[in-house]
């Protein structure tokens, strides 16, 4: 591979955040080059739920072609079993998708509005120069830019070359498979509804298991926060207790019986954002920067929202000839503005994972009003922050009903 050409942009990593950045930045006329590691269409370890949120936000999502079925609502189960709540609704709660062919055609939509792709292809080093950027790959070439968006996942070598990446960062694991299902089978299973089931710290894990269907796939996995040494002293073994949990989904008819597990995935997934995501010539966005969900794990509504916001800030550095550290402060400010107030919010909430936690689940069984709130919450179709008064109202309330 050989360029020839000296980029405005060059948007490292295409999943959500980076296709978003390098669209909105080829509609302002910046050339901007977009680069991947994989080979595309290429699959991401996801439970592949997209909140409701994100198609009000970007309509153009919706018209992609990438949504395969919605969620009209689910199940929680409390740690114990003992308990479960469970709500439908008459419109969709959550939108599914295949990751392999969301991301695709969100790439496919930044091309078409100017951006140039390249897959693999691995950033190996940056430096960053008064009046240049250099990003080096990993076939021994290297081309200059004014700018640099690090949209390179949880693992991000762009965070790790400018000095923000702590030595230790805290972690989600998460292992998953999606089962590919006929329709009729999909609909005896879950109906036509599609409900999902989410069974909160499975197995005594600081984090929960879910089963996602789709149109032709059911997507189940686990997700915990616990560290090596607080799994090590549960004496867990997470890919045990995925096996563990499939067995507990058939027992339920939550599976089918004769479903054979066949090609497991796993990953790790942020906790918190980065407390610095932009530099010199730098702006880090997505999974890169640490944005999601601490307690559902879910990103691809913060992954579009911070790819926007670094593409709009990364536009108008370019047309202001301004890319220094001082000026893309902007965008962490943007971005805090837009949704870290309810990403703190959650992290304010990630204590409840070390409690037993059958105390939510039987209130939502008791208050289908709360258990409403709580469920759109996780899905994602509510802003925690904005419901965060009337959730601690109703929790009170809830809290004195006796059935």
């Amino acid at each position: 591979m050989i360029y020839d050409m000296k980029y405005d942009v060059v948007v490292v990593g295409a999943g959500p955040s980076g296709s978003t950045a390098a669209k909105t930045l080829a509609e302002h006329g910046v050339k901007v080059l977009l680069v991947d590691k994989e080979k595309f269409p290429r699959d991401k370890t996801c439970g592949g739920g997209l909140p409701l949120r994100t198609l009000s936000r970007f309509p153009y999502v919706k018209k992609l072609n990438a949504i395969e079925s919605y969620s009209y609502g689910g199940f929680v189960y409390s740690p114990s079993l003992q308990y479960k709540a469970g709500i439908t609704k008459s419109e969709p709660v959550i939108a599914m998708v295949l990751r392999s062919k969301f991301d695709n055609e969100l790439v496919n939509l930044s091309i078409e509005k100017g951006a140039e792709f390249q897959d693999k292809t691995a950033v190996t080093n940056i430096k960053i120069h008064h009046d240049h950027a250099q990003i080096y790959f990993n076939d021994d070439t290297s081309i200059t830019t004014e700018l640099i968006i690090g949209a390179d996942g949880f693992h991000s070598t762009i965070a790790r070359k400018i000095g923000v990446m702590p030595a230790t960062r805290e972690k989600g694991i998460c292992i998953l498979e999606e089962f590919h299902m006929t329709k009729e089978m999909i609909d005896s299973l879950y109906t036509q509804d599609h409900l999902c089931h989410i069974h909160s710290k499975i197995h005594g894990i600081r984090g929960y298991g879910w089963v996602f269907p789709k149109q032709n796939h059911v997507n189940v996995g686990i997700v915990s926060y616990d560290s090596k040494e607080q799994l090590k002293q549960k004496k867990c073994n997470l890919r045990s207790i995925f096996f563990e949990y499939l067995s507990l989904l058939k027992e339920d008819n939550i599976l089918p019986r004769q479903m054979k597990s066949v090609t497991i995935k796993g990953g790790c997934l942020p906790v918190q954002p980065l407390s610095k995501t932009y530099s010199e010539r730098v702006l880090l966005c997505g999974d890169a920067a640490g944005m999601i969900n601490p307690i559902s794990g879910e990103g691809i509504y913060y992954a579009l929202v911070s790819g926007n916001i670094a593409g709009e800030v990364a536009a108008d550095s370019i047309k202001q000839e301004d890319t220094t550290e001082k000026f893309l402060s902007t965008y962490q400010k943007q971005w805090q503005q837009d949704f870290g107030k309810e990403i703190k919010l959650f992290l304010r909430s990630k204590k409840q994972w070390g409690k037993k936690g059958n105390t939510t689940v039987k209130l939502m069984n008791r208050d289908p009003q709360f258990a409403e709130m709580i469920y759109l919450i996780m899905v994602g179709k509510e802003s925690a922050y904005d419901l965060r008064w009337k959730l601690i109202k109703r929790y009170i309330y809830s809290s004195f009903i006796r059935r």
